[in-house]
Order: C-alpha cells, then sequence, then structure tokens
C-alpha cells in the first residue's frame, strides 16, 4: 500500500498540483497567455480522462507493471522532453501528452483498483489508506516546486518533477504484479461491460455529479496559487496555503470507513461537495485569513470525497473488470479538468479578474451535490445496483 501511495503522489504531484505553481512563473519567463497555459492543463486532463480505460485494463490483464511502467518510461519521459521546449504548441503537446499517460496510469482510478485487487478482504478499507497518503501530495509539492520555482527556474522544478514520476512508477510495478484480475479474469469484451455500466441510471447520475464538482476541483486546484497572488498574497505564502489545504485532506479522509458503514457514501459525499462550495467561496475575499479558511474547509472536504468517490464507484462495479469499469471516474474527471481549467483560464483573461473563475466553482460544485441524491448510495458491502 505505501508503494502505490508515493506512487499517487508523484503522479499527482507531477503535473496536477505543481503545474499551477509553475503557471505564473512560465507565462512571466515565456509571454505564454494564461488561456494557453489553461489549454495545456486541460489537454492533459483529456488524455487522462481517454486513457483511463486503457490505464485500467493494463491493470486488469497485467498487475501493476502494465500501467505503472507505462508511467515512468513514457509519462515520465515526455514531462521531461517538455522542458526544453521553447514554443507554447510544443511545450504544450509534450506535457499535455506526458501528463495524460501520467493520471491515465497513476492517478486514484488505478491505484485504489490496484489496492483492492491487492487486500480483497478489506478493499474499502486499503482504498481509504492509499488515499490517506496521497494526501500528502499537496503539502508535499505546492511548497516544494513554490520553492524551486524561487530558488532555481521553473523548467528545472518541472524536470525535477518529472525525475520523481517516474521513480514512482518504477517503484510501484516492482511491488504490485498481484492487482491483476484474477476471480474471472477481465471481460473479452471490454466494451460491453463499459455499455453496460453506462445503461444503469445511478452509474449515469454519478458521472454527472463527477463531471461537475471536477470542474470545480480542476479549476480551484491548478489556479488556487495565482488567484491568491493575484489578491496580493506572495507566492511563497500561497503555495503554503496550498500545501495547508492539501494536509487537510489527510484529516478529511481519517475515521470514514466507520461512517460510511453507518451512513453509507451517498449522504457524506453530498456534504462534502456542499462544504468544498463554502470553502471555495472564501476565496472570493482574497486575504490571508480568508485563504487560511478556504485551505481549511476545501481541504478537509476535497479530502474526504476522494475516498468517498472511489469507494462509491467500486461498489457498483464487476471485480473482473474493476480497472477498466473505475476508468468511468477517471473519464469523467478527465472530462471535467479538461473543461474546468480552460474555461477559467478564458474567464480570468476576458475578465481580468479571479473572481468569475471563483464563482464557477462554487456553482458547479453546488450543482454536483444536487446531482448525487443521498439514497443512490448504499452502506459498504453492498456491491451491486438494482
Amino acid at each position: 500500500m505505501a508503494a502505490l501511495g508515493l506512487l499517487t503522489i508523484t503522479s499527482y504531484g507531477s503535473w496536477m498540483y505543481g503545474f499551477g505553481v509553475l503557471i505564473g512563473p512560465i507565462s512571466d519567463d515565456m509571454g505564454w497567455s494564461t488561456t494557453a497555459l489553461g489549454v495545456t492543463f486541460g489537454g492533459a486532463m483529456l488524455f487522462t480522462g481517454l486513457g483511463s480505460f486503457t490505464g485500467g485494463r493494463l491493470l486488469d490483464r497485467f498487475g501493476g507493471p502494465g500501467p505503472f511502467l507505462l508511467q515512468a518510461l513514457l509519462g515520465g519521459g515526455l514531462l521531461l522532453a517538455s522542458t526544453w521546449a521553447d514554443h507554447p504548441v510544443s511545450f504544450g503537446l509534450l506535457y499535455a501528452l506526458g501528463a495524460g499517460i501520467t493520471g491515465a496510469t497513476g492517478f486514484y482510478h488505478v491505484t485504489t483498483a490496484a489496492a483492492a485487487r491487492l487486500r480483497p478482504h478489506r478493499p474499502d478499507q486499503v482504498i481509504t489508506v492509499v488515499t490517506l497518503i496521497g494526501a500528502f501530495c499537496s503539502p508535499i509539492y505546492l511548497p516544494l516546486t513554490a520553492w524551486m520555482v524561487t530558488t532555481w527556474h521553473w523548467r528545472t522544478a518541472a524536470r525535477v518533477l518529472a525525475l520523481l514520476a517516474v521513480g514512482g512508477g518504477l517503484l510501484a510495478a516492482s511491488l504490485t504484479s498481484d492487482a491483476r484480475s484474477t476471480r474471472s479474469g477481465p471481460s473479452l469484451k471490454p466494451l460491453d461491460a463499459i455499455r453496460s455500466a453506462l445503461g444503469r441510471p445511478a452509474i449515469k447520475r454519478m458521472m454527472a455529479a463527477y463531471v461537475m464538482t471536477g470542474i470545480a476541483f480542476a479549476s480551484v486546484l491548478v489556479y488556487q496559487v495565482p488567484i491568491l497572488t493575484a489578491s496580493g498574497v506572495s507566492l511563497a505564502m500561497a503555495g503554503t496555503i496550498g500545501g495547508l489545504r492539501g494536509l487537510f485532506q489527510f484529516f478529511g479522509r481519517l475515521g470514514l470507513t466507520g461512517l460510511v458503514e453507518r451512513h453509507g457514501s451517498g449522504a457524506l459525499l453530498r456534504l462534502a461537495f456542499l462544504v468544498s462550495a463554502a470553502g471555495i467561496a472564501f476565496l472570493l475575499i482574497g486575504s490571508i485569513p480568508a485563504g487560511l479558511t478556504f485551505a481549511i474547509l476545501a481541504g478537509l472536504a476535497m479530502g474526504a470525497s476522494t475516498p468517498l468517490q472511489s469507494v462509491y464507484a467500486r461498489s457498483h462495479f464487476d471485480e473482473g473488470d474493476l480497472g477498466l469499469l473505475m476508468g468511468l471516474q477517471g473519464v469523467s474527471m478527465g472530462l471535467a479538468g479538461a473543461i474546468g481549467p480552460v474555461m477559467g483560464g478564458v474567464m480570468r483573461d476576458l475578465s481580468g479578474s479571479w473572481t468569475p473563475t471563483v464563482v464557477m466553482g462554487i456553482v458547479t460544485m453546488a450543482l454536483g451535490a444536487w446531482l448525487l441524491k443521498p439514497d443512490e448510495h448504499r452502506p459498504v458491502g453492498e456491491t451491486t445496483l438494482q
């Protein structure tokens, strides 16, 4: 579990958290617009979503070495190559492809499925453990990236992030060969398995809710540092606030297993979305105390939502195709990540203010909570839909 947790940290940190800190320095150094960099991030999220089924299928067939070696060799390699690009198009393509492959093969939809396979008698508990370890990504990577950019240069910082992703992938690949599908094996017709899952109304609502909240999450994640610095907060302090939000994600995941057993994941997940919306609203105030309040509320709520989303999704899919079907979660988040940062960047460039971007985050997070009816979820252990 430790290797999967570490892989989660290096996968998310290599670009999903790190890029938010790099945006300002890249724009200042290269003169590229926020919209162009937002498109790069959005492209990375889109490639993550499109590749999620492949990452899950590789896990089903080959265990951890399938997706994790691909991440280390191709994903990390392309991220590294992008740091030598001097044109926004070449940089955007290399970075988006490398980040997309890294996300498709190392984000939670893969690592939580691998964890459930490695500990089949305690799947929800080990999912929580992996997400608890993963919660340290933000408090590690945001201040670390801010320090590297301030001390060195954004290109050097990005190279370090890429190499850490390579190392995390290689380590996890060497320790998770038993994470392949073993009970009945993966379906011979993966498209039929996906089509069957998408025919269930509850899964359609789940994906719609995940897309809405994913738009908010991705936008806030990539722009939280520039939003804070635009209000007068220093880059170092903004990185620290972002890191604190990540630290509180850890506390938001403590004790969830018992709560889910008593209440089911639906009501808890809906509550987490609503508290996240309230936390995002504090970014509108634009001060250090408000930023700290954002870090606490959004950190706790977003932290809780990650394992809750995985527990809910896992409980509705067949074990044999778990990796493949958990890709549905990756697709919804990838789609949201492709839409949110681009919209947020365009709003910022057109208005000259981050306020429309923050409002979009509040509204989409609340809309996701509305879409996700609490009685759609069952307590842990009930694994099928009627």
